[in-house]
């Protein structure tokens, strides 16, 4: 109880010193913030003041980096001074027992918690230290720094501060009672007046042993600087009391000197002990903050910052906010608060610096940065250089071109001021017809305004060369493509393609022609034109002499057309390029359905049509509109199918229809006026039509446009007309002109043919010889065609009617004869008869000698075909052939000849039959008689006359025809499950198959029974039985009794049956009306007995006989 009492006051004694020291401290810094509780940033009237967060001790609960404690490599033993008699208590320090963090736990005097280190005996004492590191996780004002001991504090240690993380660490304070020999300082409380207060102090006191435990060390930052009475003027204590890192270095331990005995109880006895570390001290944030919060940095750390006030920023308040620079940043005073000001970019930019320079110069050091929309200055207040401001206030990149500008910067137009020959806003650019854009400006480019592009005369900026018209080329486009002609400003294209039916490429303007148009006015009637329907049907055209137009009226849904006359039609390509114009009103019409079929140009072979809003052409309507077209084939013009220059020429060349549409709908009215077709004409007065072509042919062609072939050359192919070219005509060298259209030669020396490839008639020999002997005359009769063969020889081709042969001297297939007298007098050739019973086309119809005809058809037969062949009759001199028809006869019925051919009459074709075969053609038995197909005759059928119908038979099969129920072949036998053979047929046994045991029954029609059945057709149970289809089983007992009953009754009426029967063969007439009243009452009795023997027999099924 004492003893805790002692250091519960020791403690006491000593906190309450460390705390009057500190207030002393206070005192004499009277004008610092160090004690003055947290100040907001912003008095209540919402102005700026210097703010300051709370004080509070910055290590509390932070982790601290301890470089030896006891109990980290296994239990260290360690004794206690005591102070009685040097008596020791002893006990073991164990892993985590006395760790680093009971250095800035919450402090308890009545349970104390303690960092202690290993003892001297394992190596603790100088020169071996031991540090002991506090990260403060940011900059603070560090008011004092206060240690409490729970070993006797150290003879040296030192206190250490950095002020950036990574900084070198700076002595703060030095304590040892050996100053000069430890630390090589003098032993001082203050610095002089005048001399540097940022160093560290070294003092004696708090350097003995005693007090063994609770010793108290307090360290104020201030304490002896003189210049903490004006602190915040101070820079330098204000960088002073900064620090981030607080490092405690224990250097000594303090001894009673009975260490060097080596005593290891005395050893374990001097260790540093140290039960906590504060450090009062506030968030440094240079009076920009009142509070100092928690925060994650960009790396995703978490650390303290202060909230920052004034506009300033940084994890001190150590700078203006990005945008705040317009006077320089400073630390907050009680009577200059420094706040920061926001810079002057006028809304152009969000970024600046302060410039020293600039402030000096007028007062505002926001020097804006990154100035958006192009501004620049200072302040964004004025456009960048080379820029210019708009009159929206814009700033626009002038863009001048350095090379084509006389300067970059441009007027306040935006218009740069450009060297000769550059035009553009920006001079970027040569003017139009100007090339080398260089820092002497352009050149001129000298195009030529008519092969210009637009007729707007320009270059390539670069190498010089002018934008040419399609058809025009050449540096200064003055020259009209290969394959075009008449470079003309009036032409879009420069130049018209030469057309020369495609024969040469080559053409020049043609002399004499006049520009003239073909025109259509009305003026008097109708002018030939016409209308069609696009079905081909003709439609009236009617005439309006008032306006002198032509009009026609709609026919059902059916596009109509205006058809122009022949003087439009025809060769027209003097047209091309040219202009189709009319007017066209539609009166009463819709808005037009139009198509691609609006106006049609037909030629001989293809056409080519455009809709009427083609070419930028107005969609008619009620009223009169003006319509023109451009004959070109060029794409934007619209004309499909898309074709080339030539194609579109081909169709001019024979334009065989121009086709306007009239009507668009089912109602309505059309009318047209004022046609005209431009065109050219020779020797017409006007003005010169320059784009008519005089085509330079090429070897084998004539005409102004190449149109016809020169004289020995033809067209190829033959007939094609001008477009075929021409190629010389092939003679043979038997001629030296030939027909330019047809290509057939004028022949001489005796040939023939459309290229003299051929003897004339009467001549012979290779006419493709070249030579004027190459054809002699034939040696045939009557100057005959003939031919020379491979072998040279001479065939006659025209031999008179009936001879052939080399020459002639062989009688003709047909005829017969002898005219060289071969085979015995001569005998002239004549035409064998075989009355027209031979194939006129066939070869070799008779003997050339004998005249035996030798391939007679027709049926027919003989030296002359003049009798029916065998087996066939008729009339084989018949008109215009032979009439002999085949016999037709059966031949399995018929008699043979001894080459198998069917014997008939020859005249009426009666056939001869075999034995019991009869009929015209012997294909039929006698009546009762079959097998005709045997080839012997008939057979007899043999029919059994009871089974049959009659005696006849199937003609093939011999099968008879056979009564019901009756099978076999000649029907003398029943058929399966039938009985009782007879005139009638067999009946059927109609066995019943549950109570029989087949289906074939006897020849007296009984079926074979199972047990307990009975019947004829097994069809009932036998008396006393029943349930036939399980077999007939046999009825309960008492069913005995009626079997009795019944068999009574059966006896009675068997006696009747008899007496009846006797009655039946001895008849005796009695007229007695008593015996017929009985024999009445008798049958009726029967009848009862037969119904009760039915009822008692087991079923109504079942009969009784």
């Amino acid at each position: 109880m004492c003893s805790s009492y002692k250091k519960w006051s020791y403690f006491t004694l000593s906190y309450t010193v460390a705390f009057i020291t500190l207030a002393i401290c206070a005192t004499q810094a009277s004008e610092t913030t160090h004690y003055l509780p947290p100040l907001e940033c912003y008095d209540p009237y919402g102005r700026p003041q210097r703010c300051i967060p709370e004080f509070e001790n910055a290590v509390y609960q932070v982790e601290i980096e301890a470089t030896n404690t006891c109990g980290e490599d296994g239990d260290t033993n360690f004794c206690v001074q005591t102070g009685y008699s040097n008596r020791k208590s002893c006990d073991d320090c164990r892993a985590g027992q006395h760790s680093p963090d009971y250095l800035t736990d919450l402090h308890d005097p009545t349970n104390p918690t303690w960092w202690q280190s290993e003892t001297m005996f394992e190596g603790i004492q100088y020169p071996n230290q031991v540090n002991l590191t506090l990260k403060l996780g940011k900059s603070f004002d560090i008011t004092y720094i206060r240690i409490v001991f729970y070993s006797p504090r150290p003879e040296s240690f030192a206190i250490y501060k950095r002020v950036s993380p990574n900084g070198p660490w700076i002595p703060y304070q030095y304590y040892s009672a050996t100053c000069r020999d430890t630390y090589g300082l003098p032993d001082s409380l203050s610095v002089m007046k005048g001399e540097d207060e940022s160093r560290a102090l070294c003092t004696s006191e708090y350097s003995d042993i005693s007090p063994l435990r609770d010793g108290n060390i307090a360290f104020s930052s201030l304490e002896g600087r003189p210049s903490a009475i004006n602190f915040e003027h101070s820079i330098e204590l204000q960088q002073w009391v900064t620090a981030t890192d607080i490092r405690i270095t224990l250097d000594r331990l303090n001894t009673f000197g009975d260490e060097v005995f080596g005593d290891a109880q005395v050893l374990k006895s001097y260790f540093y002990a140290i039960a906590d570390i504060a450090v009062g001290a506030r968030c440094k944030c240079n009076g920009h903050a009142s509070e100092c919060v928690t925060s994650t940095n960009s790396n995703g750390q978490r650390g303290r910052v202060c909230k920052c006030q004034h506009y300033t920023d940084g994890p001190d308040c150590e700078k203006c906010l990005p945008f705040y620079n317009d006077s320089p940043w400073g630390r907050a005073t009680s009577k200059n608060v420094h706040e920061c000001k926001p810079c002057n970019c006028n809304g152009y930019s969000t970024k600046c610096f302060f410039d020293r320079q600039l402030y000096n110069l007028t007062g505002h050091g926001g020097h804006c940065i990154d100035c958006g929309a192009n501004r620049d200055g200072p302040n964004c207040e004025r456009c960048k250089e080379n820029f210019f401001m708009r009159e929206d206030g814009y700033c626009i990149n002038c863009a001048c071109d350095p090379v084509g500008s006389r300067s970059l910067q441009c007027n306040a137009e935006g218009k740069c001021q450009c060297k000769p020959g550059v035009t553009g806003d920006k001079c970027d650019r040569c003017e139009n017809n100007f090339y080398n854009f260089g820092h002497h400006g352009c050149q001129p480019c000298n195009c030529d305004v008519r092969g210009s592009l637009e007729n707007a005369p320009s270059c390539d900026p670069v190498n010089g060369i002018c934008s040419c018209k399609e058809n025009v080329e050449g540096r200064h486009c003055r020259e009209c493509r290969p394959g075009y002609f008449n470079l003309d400003l009036e032409n879009k294209f420069g130049c018209t393609p030469c057309f020369c039916y495609g024969h040469t490429s080559e053409c020049t303007s043609a002399a004499g022609y006049s520009i003239v148009s073909t025109t259509s006015n009305f003026n008097k009637h109708k002018e030939k034109w016409s209308a069609i329907t696009a079905t081909g049907n003709p439609v009236d055209i009617k005439y309006n002499a008032k306006s002198q137009t032509i009009g026609v009226g709609a026919q059902g849904y059916e596009a109509i057309y205006f058809i122009a006359p022949d003087r439009f039609l025809g060769d027209q390509r003097a047209s091309y390029n040219r202009l189709l114009k009319f007017r066209l009103q539609l009166v009463g019409q819709p808005r037009p359905d139009v198509s691609t079929f609006d106006i049609i140009l037909q030629g001989a072979n293809s056409s080519i049509s455009l809709p009427i809003f083609a070419q930028n052409q107005p969609m008619p309507d009620d009223e009169f509109k003006e319509f023109s077209f451009r004959l070109h084939e060029y794409p934007e013009y619209s004309w499909q199918p898309s074709m080339s220059a030539r194609g579109f020429m081909s169709i001019l060349s024979n334009l065989t229809a121009i086709k306007i549409r009239a009507i668009y709908s089912d109602y309505g009215e059309a009318f047209i006026d004022d046609v005209e077709l431009q065109t050219a004409h020779r020797g017409a007065a006007g003005r010169a039509a320059t784009w008519i072509e005089q085509c330079t042919c090429p070897e084998g062609y004539l005409g102004q446009f190449c149109e016809s072939c020169a004289p020995g050359y033809r067209h190829n192919p033959a007939l094609g007309g001008p477009f075929m070219p021409c190629i010389p005509c092939d003679c043979n060298k038997h001629a030296e002109i030939c027909d330019s259209e047809t290509g057939r030669c004028i022949c001489q020396h005796n040939t023939a043919g459309d290229t003299c490839d051929q003897c004339a008639k009467g001549y012979y020999g290779n006419a493709l010889g070249g030579t004027p002997y190459d054809c002699k005359r034939c040696p045939c009769p009557n100057n005959g065609a003939c031919m020379q063969m491979a072998d040279e020889s001479v065939i006659c081709l025209e031999c008179p009617v009936g001879y052939f042969g080399p020459r002639c001297e062989l009688c003709s297939d047909g005829y017969f004869g002898d005219p060289t007298g071969v085979h015995g007098a001569i005998r002239m050739c004549q035409a064998c008869d075989c009355n027209g019973n031979v194939d006129p086309n066939a070869v070799g119809n008779c003997n050339r000698t004998t005249g035996e005809c030798l391939k007679c058809i027709h049926n027919t037969a003989g030296l002359h075909c003049d009798q029916c062949l065998p087996g066939h009759f008729g009339d084989p001199f018949a008109l215009p052939h032979g009439n002999c028809e085949e016999c037709s006869c059966y031949p399995r019925g018929t008699e043979q000849t001894d080459k198998g051919i069917s014997i008939c009459d020859p005249n009426n074709g009666n056939c001869q039959c075999k034995p019991n075969v009869i009929g015209r053609n012997c294909n039929e038995c006698k009546n009762g008689y079959w097998n005709i197909i045997s080839g012997n005759g008939c057979e007899n059928c043999n029919c059994d006359p009871t089974g049959s119908y009659n005696s006849s038979c199937d003609t093939y099969t011999g099968e008879c025809y056979c009564k019901p129920g009756i099978i076999g072949k000649k029907c003398d036998q029943c058929a399966l499950a039938h009985y009782g053979f007879s005139s009638e047929g067999c009946k059927s046994c109609d066995c019943d198959p549950s109570g029989s045991k087949g289906s074939q029954c006897d020849q007296f029609g009984q079926c074979p029974c199972n047990d307990n059945v009975e019947g004829r057709r097994c069809d009932r149970c036998k008396e006393n039985k029943f349930d036939r289809h399980q077999g007939c089983l046999d009825c309960p007992a008492c069913y005995n009794l009626v079997q009795e009953a019944a068999n009574e009754h059966r006896g009675k009426l068997a006696n009747l049956n008899k007496i009846l029967q006797d009655i039946q063969s001895k008849p005796i007439v009695i007229d007695d009306n008593e015996f017929v009243s009985k024999l009445r009452t008798v049958q009726d009795k029967i009848d009862i007995l037969v119904e009760d023997a039915k009822s008692g027999s087991g079923g109504g099924e079942k009969n009784i006989e």
